[in-house]
């Protein structure tokens, strides 16, 4: 066994950790998302996600590794960085050992293509400790085009009677592909700031997202108010779904992007009138498969329905929870 738990998963007889929410002297974070990111002493991650984490942390010190490169952790562990495909720099980690011994952690992955991050390379390892969190058979997501047609159709048919169309998704990652998606299809974009400040560094790791606009007050009410054809769709993080940002327009459509829109009531859940199963996640499938392209001896499920590792034990793997926790039955 290479690693141990400790409010998070640490290699073992060393002190560097795998993602952990709290700070540490090092750690290797898979991904900017806030609940990825902490003020680690040293934090080793992918130059673009340094960039995002410092943007929403303010995180300096560093170790940036480019995907394929090989870092020495200590004389024991090397450590090399694959991309996961959830979101732009975002990057699985994979530990070698003098002994011989590997392990894989996934952090947050798709295997799908994205627009705006690098597609997921997953290498065999003896150990893998993964992301499982669209462990269950429900979530097998629809073709990602039939959703993008369905999104494009329901922000047509609002332009054309009127309505503000709101489209929501998490402001890095899920906002920066809805803006690509409403561009590549001629729409004009305007971007709520939390989703502008990020999309400019998207822009600046050269990933291209098309014209958009941030959004400004002046233009959406009193004298200087633009019409909808100019201020076109707005892109905006999910917190405004129930907020005056929200409010200040008669009869918007509001529109969520998330994997958990697999789900009755999510419409609901959100507080808007659709969701579309849209994610920047495995889905219950890719799961499985991921297991299959590394082939480990030994599986642990992290960040999901514990049932997941239950599945993977009945089909042969062997596998158990990361962290063992009775109260996730709770929730499952």
């Amino acid at each position: 066994m290479m690693h141990e738990w400790d409010a998070g998963p640490k290699l073992i007889g060393t002190d560097f950790y795998l993602d952990s929410r709290l700070p540490r002297a090092r750690s290797f974070v898979s991904h900017a998302h806030s609940d990825h990111i902490a003020p680690h002493d040293v934090a080793l991650a992918t130059p673009a996600t340094l960039a995002l984490a410092e943007i929403r942390l303010g995180m300096r010190a560093t170790i940036a590794l480019t995907y394929g490169q090989q870092h020495t952790i200590d004389p024991e562990h090397r450590i090399t960085l694959y991309p996961a495909g959830h979101v732009l720099g975002s990057a699985m980690s994979h530990i070698e050992r003098d002994d011989g011994r590997s392990l894989l952690y996934t952090g947050d992955f798709k295997l799908r293509p994205s627009l705006t991050a690098t597609q997921a390379e997953a290498p065999p390892a003896d150990t893998l400790i993964m992301e499982s969190t669209f462990g269950k058979p429900l979530f097998r997501f629809p073709p990602f085009q039939q959703t993008i047609d369905q999104l494009l159709d329901l922000v047509a048919k609002a332009m054309a009677a009127g309505r503000q169309p709101v489209v929501m998704g998490y402001s890095l990652g899920k906002a920066q592909e809805i803006v690509r998606i409403l561009n590549d299809a001629g729409f004009v974009v305007t971007e709520h700031g939390a989703v502008a400040k990020l999309s400019d560094e998207f822009e600046r790791q050269g990933v291209p997202l098309g014209p958009r606009r941030r959004y400004k007050p002046e233009d959406f009410r009193g004298p200087k108010q633009l019409d909808l054809a100019e201020r076109g769709v707005l892109v905006a993080p999910p917190q405004v779904a129930r907020s005056a940002f929200v409010d200040q327009f008669d009869d918007p459509l509001t529109i969520m992007l998330s994997g958990w829109g697999m789900l009755k009531g999510a419409e609901y859940r959100y507080g808007v009138r659709h969701v579309l199963p849209i994610s920047d996640h495995a889905d219950f499938d890719e799961l499985l498969e991921l297991v299959a392209r590394v082939r480990p001896k030994k599986v642990y499920t992290l960040h999901g329905f514990p049932e997941f590792a239950e599945t993977l034990r009945g089909k042969g793997w062997d596998a158990e929870l990361a962290k063992p926790d009775p109260q996730m039955r709770l929730f499952g």
